[in-house]
């Protein structure tokens, strides 16, 4: 029997991006799971899909609490971290069923930027260096993970920022076999394009080297927009 996968979505103010995202999942696969788990009070975003066979969630803001919160009502055997403004490779859930029946216990997709210039394709290269040398992926990459390997680790961190670097670090350290699959997801390019390549870039390296130098979570996403 095929793995069954959850996918995850945390929301805050995606109302543009979270029914294309849904029905792009519904499309590659109509049995898996989709938890939205949205991190404004009012509801701004879950209480616009279209879609009633999603779960629904409504909890504290912040990415960490967020996936944490999805991941408690999870019932797959593989859990899927999506962003709303990420779409999936075509072949997604079986590249992930294939790649964990092999050995591995977490991976990710290859990140792929949604605009034409050769600029991101630089960004893509890098990324993929990253990964296939250090093992780090992160959140914008698809990162799933066996459910129960989740649990032998505690759980996914429940801190408001950088938690896709804390849940990365922790199978690191536990040594478990990471897999890094050949499809690429396609995610937005619009803080790239809000905040120009290189000061995003830069942006997002400096908050990188706070947290893993001991900055609290808390106030770098205080910071980070």
């Amino acid at each position: 029997m095929a793995l069954s996968i959850s996918v995850v979505i945390p929301v805050l103010n995606e109302q543009e991006y979270i029914n294309p995202v849904i029905s792009h999942l519904r499309r590659l696969d109509q049995t898996v799971e989709i938890i939205v788990v949205d991190g404004d009070s009012s509801g701004s975003t879950v209480s616009l899909m279209s879609d009633s066979s999603v779960t629904k969630v409504i909890t504290a803001k912040g990415r960490g609490v967020q996936l944490s919160a999805g991941a408690a009502l999870a019932k797959g055997d593989i859990l899927l971290m999506l962003h709303a403004d990420t779409l999936l490779p075509e072949n997604a859930f079986e590249a992930i069923r294939e790649i964990l029946a092999d050995g591995t216990i977490w991976g990710a997709f290859r990140l792929g930027v949604a605009s034409a210039s050769g600029l991101y394709r630089i960004i893509e290269r890098i990324v993929d260096l990253r990964c296939t040398v250090f093992k780090r992926p992160y959140g914008d990459q698809a990162i799933f993970i066996l459910r129960g390997t989740l649990d032998e680790i505690g759980g996914l961190p429940t801190i408001p920022l950088m938690e896709d670097v804390e849940l990365v670090r922790r199978l690191n350290n536990a040594g478990y076999r990471f897999g890094l699959l050949k499809e690429r997801v396609i995610t937005s390019s619009r803080r790239w394009q809000r905040d120009g390549i290189l000061i995003r870039t830069l942006q997002n390296w400096l908050l990188l080297i706070r947290y893993l130098t001991g900055a609290d979570p808390n106030y770098l996403a205080s910071k980070y927009q």
